[in-house]
């Protein structure tokens, strides 16, 4: 039992409608229905020593718990008619008048929320989680309203397993694994915080086993010698499997061709997923009376597939054991990711489970709780909407969960070799983890024929049930023409419970399969019929209108089904689709590389219009809301439309967009699809057709929503300068002399789709409308559209002061080298990847309207300050001077000569106070309102940057273009000129990423000095400049491993170059080198003629 695990009643309180309990079920109130009865009976529990904070690993703690179940709910949060949707979710609107008597209220895990009063020793941290029907109560609407029966069960669990459960299977499973871990933090063992993510074109196979039948003739002859159907089911086999297996962790590798094979030949092969060719099975002596031995695999021909390591290791494996004999030769691996880490990962979590199982055995409820737990966690893995909130997003791992299905798929082969092998029996269904067989019948006197496994471990076949086959069952499935069939009399025989329970198990882990899967077509794999609100419009002020209508919202709160799932789940969409095709003067252009050659020719702008609901396009959001389909004409198509293609490439880049209004006014391209019905945005009442560089364009008909229809040679060019199409790396595909090159058409398409699959959205308009869209549609769920604009996103009216910038900039500082340091040979330049939004993942950003503190001197005192400085704010501060001259000053980045007070954000004033500044304060203005309102947009960028950062040149454009969304994006909320008054503007959150990213920056150079004695001589903005005797940048890094790497917020190497040629610009003032660096690439072609650091200590 965990230390402290019995005196849980000290930690938690139960509220059901007949009053307030202990988990012991003693009655201590009358029911709580108002948040004020809430406040007082946690203080007056407080005070009786009880809601104490709950003991953690070392000296961590966790918030107490008050647990409100069943229709005690509806008591606190509201009758079913005054809320919409999960009450959880209403329930800090029910707190907020807590912070009137002192409370401060913030969300929490899931569905509950924090309420935290007083300071110091005083202080009272509880966590508040609304159930209406509670996940211990496991579906018993009785045990909702029962505080013993739900006392018991909490007392139990926590002795079990030494946690609380959370709000379902997969949260519960989630926080015994953070426990795990916690315990791990400082000692020996693997901790996990990163979560496992994959570049966008690798798909690992998540199914086990989808389902099979066997033919006709093959029933035909197993049910001849029988008399009875058996159900067999491996028992809880992705605990089994998690316990033993080998998972990895940290940075990936990307390996390819000779590197992928090396590494699969490897005796210690590391964990990774490999894209191999799988032989047909007719090629292969493979026994027709099982299921083939991967889900990818066809019978007459190649595929291509992404496996795991475990796969190769099952596939290896002789036909009798399971396998299918194939070498990695075989397998013409071609290309790799790789996690040189690996460890056991999951063994502690699978054991604790394992023992709570023990401790259950004779509790049906929570032994069914512990299993729900593992399996429902286990599931999740490949979720990435289960796990949504920052603090969880390690708990991502796609691979993970490959690797544990393609275990138990090998497990469930072995097995079924065996019975062949002992029983002369094969199985007639297999569906997941469970196989139905016909067993031989057994001769008179003998004992039923067990074909279940005799060992006793997790894991092992157990027979779920038998039926008598009659002769229905044996006519049924004899006439059964599809595998759907055979399931449906295997349900009748067997009962609906004991088959196909898998398949919803395998549900959040079902991956699609390949596009050449042969045979018909289920619904879940049909396109989705895309639905797309009514805009008036074409350009930037369509920011406000062009996001999801108010039927979304109203979905939303109805509970409408709208999370992204990597496969298809029961009937429900796949989101995701094709957002454009390519339009060339020789076809139509799709993502996948295909052309689609035109059926009838193109007259007018209409006809280009109906390809995009030919085809399909659109990007499908949630489950009722698609963003439009587009098509983009490329320039050549463009001038056979009769379009003055070089009027308008006489103008910049910038201009080009009211060239081709003016070009494109009344052509024929265009009056004839107005002639036809169609109708164009973005014109207004009474304005001439034409077309600009995006254009809505409408049918007729009113009952399909209108399209985009983009014209690229308004955007980009051959020939352009890099520098003017700057904001569309997408479309360039290389420089040279004579300017850039436009990419070719597949190449666009593709790109675009690579763009919108990393980031869960697509490019529209240019890349400041997709930012502010891309920030709406990553609200938190449960939120509406309206909500979160004219909440969080609302436009500020508050105006910062002219001299802001004079202290929130960038750094741009240099020094002079100290003699000693003048004696390195170079200088190493180092990139902070994705500095401004990394600065976003934990930052508080202000809502609404500041209260304006004129007084400064309060602040003198420490804990007024110290509350100051938590919550967004603006301080106007006297710049005290700086202390250490090795480091660019945080309050002062560019070395400006001040004679007043400066405004400076609370981001970039925490840091500095823990630095040892104390300045003295004149004014502030704080945000008593403020929330991490952009982590949604952090996490679909940061994603995009992961999953597109490969070697794939199209990968690296859509990469390249999501930086230039989210960097614009930031700048555009600061923006009076193209954003005030709309949806987004604020420029205090842009200060405040500023500040929190200039604040991080000097966190790392004061950590690295400190622990090192290694000092920058220059930072320019997050480029930081280091001297050192070692020619390899990598090595010369002087800070910890764990801060090199290309993810947000980790160095990478930016530029080098010998000290002799940089001491110049290294003066004391700006730093204007840069240009003088070279580049990664040419500095790696010279190392090899550069001497080592044991070369210059010998003074060659």
């Amino acid at each position: 039992m965990t230390a402290g695990a019995a005196d849980i009643g000290r930690h938690v309180l139960v509220l059901t409608a007949a009053g307030s309990f202990t988990v012991e079920g003693r009655r201590l109130t009358d029911p709580v229905d108002t948040a004020g009865k809430l406040g007082k009976l946690i203080l007056w529990s407080v005070k009786r020593g009880g809601l104490q904070a709950i003991p953690g690993c070392g000296d961590q703690t966790g918030a107490a718990r008050v647990w409100v179940t069943g229709a005690a709910v509806d008591l606190l949060v509201g009758a079913p008619g005054d809320r919409a949707g999960d009450p959880a979710t209403h329930l800090g609107q029910r707190l907020a008048p807590l912070v009137d008597d002192g409370w401060e209220l913030r969300g929490g895990t899931g569905p509950a929320v924090v309420l935290a009063h007083g300071r110091g020793p005083e202080r009272v941290v509880v966590e508040v989680l609304a159930e209406q029907q509670p996940w211990l109560a496991a579906g018993d609407a009785a045990v909702a309203d029962d505080a013993a029966e739900l006392g018991r069960r909490l007392r139990c669990w926590y002795a079990a397993l030494g946690v609380l459960p959370g709000h379902g299977g997969a949260a519960s499973g989630a926080l015994l694994a953070d426990h795990v871990m916690a315990a791990r933090t400082g000692r020996r063992g693997v901790v996990v915080s990163t979560p496992g993510l994959l570049p966008a074109w690798v798909s690992p196979e998540l199914r086990i086993q989808p389902a099979w039948s066997a033919t006709t003739d093959q029933t035909e002859y197993e049910l001849r010698r029988c008399d009875e159907l058996v159900r067999l089911t491996q028992q809880s086999p992705a605990l089994a499997s998690a316990g033993m297996l080998t998972f990895g962790h940290g940075q990936t590798q990307a390996l390819e061709s000779a590197a992928a094979l090396a590494a699969a030949r490897a005796q210690k092969r590391p964990f990774g997923l490999w894209l191999v060719d799988l032989p047909a099975a007719d090629e292969l002596d493979l026994p027709a009376t099982l299921p083939l031995p991967h889900p990818r695999m066809a019978a007459n021909q190649r595929s291509q597939a992404w496996v795991t390591t475990e796969d190769l290791d099952g596939l290896a494996k002789d036909v009798r054991d399971g396998g299918a004999g194939l070498s990695v030769e075989q397998l013409e691996i071609s290309e790799a990711i790789v996690w040189p880490q690996k460890a056991r990962i999951l063994e502690a979590w699978a054991t604790r489970l394992r023992n709570a199982r023990e401790s259950f055995a004779d509790d049906a409820p929570l032994l069914e709780l512990v299993d729900a737990a593992a399996n429902d966690y286990l599931a999740a893995l490949a979720d990435p909407d289960a796990w949504a909130d920052e603090d969880s997003r390690h708990h991502f791992q796609p691979a993970w969960a490959a690797t544990i299905a393609a275990h138990i798929r090998q497990r469930a082969r072995r097995a079924a070799m065996r019975i062949s092998r002992e029983h002369r029996t094969w199985p007639l269904y297999v569906d997941g983890t469970s196989m139905v067989y016909g067993p031989s019948a057994p001769l008179e006197s003998s004992a039923p024929v067990d074909l279940s496994d005799s060992h006793t471990r997790l894991g092992r076949l157990v027979v779920t049930s038998r039926a008598e086959l009659t002769e229905k069952t044996i006519l049924g499935m004899l006439l059964a023409e599809s595998t759907a069939e055979v399931y449906a009399v295997l349900s009748a025989a067997l009962g609906p419970s004991a088959v196909g329970v898998d398949q919803l198990q395998d549900a959040a882990v079902q991956s699609p399969p390949p596009r050449d899967t042969p045979g018909r077509q289920d619904a879940d794999d049909a396109e989705p019929t895309l639905v797309a609100p009514e805009v008036a419009g074409s350009g930037a002020e369509e920011v406000a209108k062009s996001a999801p209508d108010d039927a979304e919202d109203r979905d939303a709160a109805a509970g409408a089904p709208g999370r992204r799932r990597r496969g298809p789940v029961g009937a429900r969409a796949k989101l995701g689709g094709s957002p454009a095709a390519v339009l060339d003067a020789g076809g139509l252009w799709m993502a996948d590389g295909s052309k689609h050659n035109l059926p009838e020719p193109i007259t007018h702008v209409g006809h280009v219009a109906e390809l995009a609901y030919a085809h399909r396009l659109g990007y499908l959001l949630t489950a009722k809301y698609a963003e439009p389909g587009q098509i983009w004409i490329t320039e050549q198509a463009c001038r056979g439309f009769g379009i003055d293609v070089d009027l308008v490439l006489e103008k910049k880049p910038k201009d080009r967009d009211a060239a081709l209004r003016y070009c494109t006014q009344d052509i024929p391209f265009v009056t004839q699809a107005v002639a036809d019905g169609w109708k164009l945005g973005g014109g207004g009442d009474g304005a001439s057709a034409r077309l600009g560089i995006w254009t809505r364009i409408y049918p007729s008909d009113q009952q399909r929503k209108g399209v985009w229809v983009v014209l690229i040679p308004g955007m980009a060019s051959s020939g352009d300068s890099p520098q003017e199409v700057i904001n569309v790396p997408i479309l360039i595909d290389g420089q040279g002399d004579e300017g850039i090159a436009v990419s070719a058409p597949s190449t666009v398409a593709r790109r675009l789709k690579l763009l919108a699959d990393a980031q869960r959205f697509p490019l529209k308009i240019n890349p400041g409308v997709t930012a502010i869209d891309l920030m709406v549609q990553s609200r938190p769920q449960g939120t509406t559209i309206e909500e979160w604009r004219n909440g969080p996103l609302a436009p500020s009216t508050f105006d910062v002061p002219f001299t802001i910038n004079d202290v929130e900039r960038d750094f741009n500082w240099t020094r002079t080298p100290t003699a000693e340091e003048l004696q390195c040979r170079f200088v190493h330049a180092y990139d902070r990847g994705g500095s401004y939004p990394a600065a976003i993942a934990g930052l508080e950003l202000p809502i609404g309207e500041p209260v304006h503190h004129p007084d400064g001197s309060v602040f003198e005192d420490p804990a007024r300050l110290a509350q100051l400085v938590r919550a967004p704010g603006l301080v106007t501060i006297v710049v005290p001077e700086p202390e250490d001259w090795r480091v660019p000053f945080l309050l002062n980045p560019a070395g400006l000569q001040f004679t007043s007070p400066k405004p400076t954000t609370t981001a970039r004033l925490e840091r500095a106070l823990k630095l040892g500044y104390r300045p003295t304060i004149v004014e502030a203005y704080s945000w008593p309102n403020h929330g991490r309102v952009l982590k949604g947009f952090y996490e679909r960028v940061r994603d995009a940057s992961v999953v597109l950062d490969s070697d794939d040149p199209d990968a690296q454009a859509a990469r390249n273009q999501s930086k230039v969304i989210r960097n614009v994006g930031i700048g555009l909320m600061g923006s009076e000129s193209n954003l005030k008054g709309k949806t987004g503007y604020d420029p205090m959150k842009r200060l405040s990423i500023i500040g929190k990213a200039s604040a991080n920056i000097a966190y790392r150079l004061d950590q690295i000095g400190q622990a090192t004695g290694r000092w920058p001589v220059a930072v320019e903005k997050d480029t930081v400049l280091y001297l050192s005797d070692d020619p390899d940048p990598q090595r010369a890094w002087p800070g910890e491993a764990k801060t090199w790497g290309r993810g947000f917020g980790q160095y990478k190497h930016e530029g080098s170059a010998l000290l002799s040629d940089q001491v110049e610009f290294l003066d004391g003032r700006q730093y204007k080198g840069k240009p003088a660096l070279l580049d990664p690439d040419e500095w790696a072609d010279m190392l090899g003629s550069l001497a080592s650091p044991a070369d210059v200590k010998r003074g060659s």
